[in-house]
């Protein structure tokens, strides 16, 4: 069964990005807005909840609390694109992402409140191409990693060496 996410945010766009991320991490997506968040929540029962910190009529944070009162199993991370001062956000808070992100911030992210264990693991090492140099999906430049690496670290497009016909 895979993993369920709501994002809560008024934009659209931002919405739109990170749904596509978390799709690429193996989570099932809903998109809400703040009048109907907290219905969602209890239609969708989401692993976890991502809101934005500011929105039209409340604060993310007072919206988290609401969502844990309904669904407590839930982890809740507040996004924001501006500071966000940690001593005036709501206890409910598990985490905060600070937007725009990337793949590794999302991931880090998730994996501090709990839910690496459980995302779809990309790629064994095995399978990454040793001799990758640009990431076919953003074409950034790759020669400078010397390790070896299973997603681009600029788009997060998954590396995966092509199955050779042994």
């Amino acid at each position: 069964m895979r993993k369920r996410a709501l994002l809560v945010n008024d934009s659209r766009f931002e919405s739109l990005i990170m749904k596509d991320m978390l799709n690429n991490l193996g989570y099932d997506v809903e998109l809400a807005d703040e009048f109907d968040a907290i219905y969602e929540a209890e239609q969708f029962e989401p692993n976890i909840v991502i809101v934005n910190y500011i929105m039209r009529k409340t604060r993310g944070d007072k919206l988290i609390k609401d969502i844990k009162s309904t669904i407590p199993k839930s982890k809740c991370l507040l996004s924001s694109s501006n500071s966000i001062r940690y001593d005036k956000i709501e206890d409910s808070v598990d985490g905060i992402i600070h937007t725009p992100l990337s793949m590794f911030t999302l991931k880090d992210s998730l994996k501090r409140i709990g839910e690496e264990e459980d995302i779809i693991h990309f790629v064994g090492k095995d399978e990454i191409s040793a001799h990758i140099k640009y990431c076919p999906h953003c074409a950034s430049n790759l020669s400078d990693f010397n390790h070896s690496i299973t997603f681009c670290p600029y788009c997060g497009h998954i590396l995966k060496q092509k199955a050779s016909n042994k």
